[in-house]
């Protein structure tokens, strides 16, 4: 499960990257060094470390090495006794603990990319359909899956608050995890649907 969430999670980074470098958006996109991470248990340390991180993957693969960590620490730990065992799960708890904190930075960042791409690409579609008869049935369907585009990314909105809304760390990121799939499936229906319009001839405006 865990292995799951980590490649879904950097699948969503993969489709930001890739649609991010192929609309007109990506000239408009970079990561505010003033953004702050707010959730509530990172310490005020961790947050403003975090938040200086321009890439979510960098903290996945961190993660993913704690856990590693963790895991052989565990092994170790089920081979000996009294003190010993004790210091090395209390290692290894820790050392998980850090890991789950750096998976809900990467989320949080991932979420403010996603946020800022949508919107970048959302207002410069929209700008974009004017020039188009709105008649004409491709503009149609265009509109149709930005609509689609627009309910899929309300709804990891929803998703994203009732992460936050859990009690334990492994729903939050199940929640968090189901909100960037729908984050990254609302990017790209938009990206598909500027696509369409971009094979539509503009409508001539008469001039006098």
């Amino acid at each position: 499960m865990k292995t799951k969430t980590f490649i879904l999670t950097l699948l969503a980074l993969i489709i930001h990257v890739v649609v991010t470098s192929q609309t007109p958006a990506n000239l408009a996109f970079q990561h505010d060094k003033n953004y702050v991470l707010g959730y509530a248990n990172f310490t005020e340390v961790e947050r403003r470390e975090f938040s200086m991180v321009d890439d979510p993957s960098i903290l996945l693969i961190q993660s993913e090495e704690l856990m590693a960590r963790a895991t052989k620490l565990k092994k170790e730990a089920a081979l000996k006794h009294g003190e010993e065992q004790k210091r090395l799960v209390e290692i290894a708890n820790e050392l998980l603990k850090q890991a789950n904190t750096k998976k809900l930075a990467a989320c949080e960042l991932l979420a403010y990319n996603n946020r800022l791409e949508f919107k970048l690409l959302k207002s410069a579609f929209i700008d974009m359909l004017g020039s188009y008869d709105q008649n004409d049935s491709t503009i149609i369907r265009a509109k149709k899956l930005l609509l689609s585009s627009v309910r899929s990314y309300r709804f990891a909105i929803e998703l994203r608050e009732e992460a936050y809304a859990q009690r334990t760390i492994p729903s939050m990121l199940a929640n968090l995890h189901n909100a960037e799939e729908r984050e990254s499936l609302a990017i790209i229906n938009i990206v598909q649907a500027m696509n369409m319009v971009e094979k539509v001839a503009p409508q001539v405006v008469a001039t006098r």
